[in-house]
């Protein structure tokens, strides 16, 4: 093997391990949140100066704030599950990442036991700490909702549809 292959070799390996990595920064905190736990949230999930926008006009900005929010958050449920899927990671540097990921979140109230379910997509910015890869900024955007009155967040991404679409030719088998 030449030096030069065995140098890709390496580096395909070292990013497969951050993709690996990153993947299970961004399942922390479905777990963490669905444990209920605003300091793992902190700790284990997001930068020490690590934001999370809500929508195009508010954000929360720093650990300790984003801990409060979340045990704020977190106390009007009695239970959450959070589903991520169609997880997409972009390193941008050695220490530096981006991602998309979609989720599909359950809740129960602790008011007045509705379910109120979302629909949407978080678009993460990362950095690798001496801990870790952790969130240094999340948007989430949200596709639709159930039983949330006015949520805060702002739709994905979406292209606008054709005005008049072609049919396609159907064959009979």
């Amino acid at each position: 093997m030449t030096d030069q292959s065995q140098s890709d070799l390496q580096r395909a390996v070292w990013e497969l391990q951050q993709r690996e990595q990153i993947t299970a920064t961004l399942i922390n905190y479905c777990v963490n949140v669905d444990r209920n736990d605003p300091v793992a949230l902190g700790e284990e999930v997001f930068a020490e100066d690590g934001c999370f926008e809500l929508g195009a006009r508010y954000a929360v900005v720093g650990r300790d704030n984003l801990e409060k929010m979340f045990a704020k958050t977190l106390a009007v449920f009695t239970s959450t599950s959070h589903h991520l899927s169609n997880v997409r990671i972009r390193l941008t540097g050695d220490t530096t990442a981006e991602s998309t990921a979609y989720v599909y979140a359950w809740h129960l109230s602790a008011v007045d036991g509705k379910r109120i379910d979302l629909w949407g997509r978080y678009e993460d910015r990362l950095v690798l700490t001496a801990k870790g890869w952790r969130i240094a900024n999340r948007r989430l955007s949200a596709a639709g909702s159930d039983g949330w009155e006015n949520p805060p967040f702002d739709l994905p991404e979406r292209l606008p549809n054709p005005l008049n679409p072609p049919s396609p030719a159907i064959t009979k088998r």
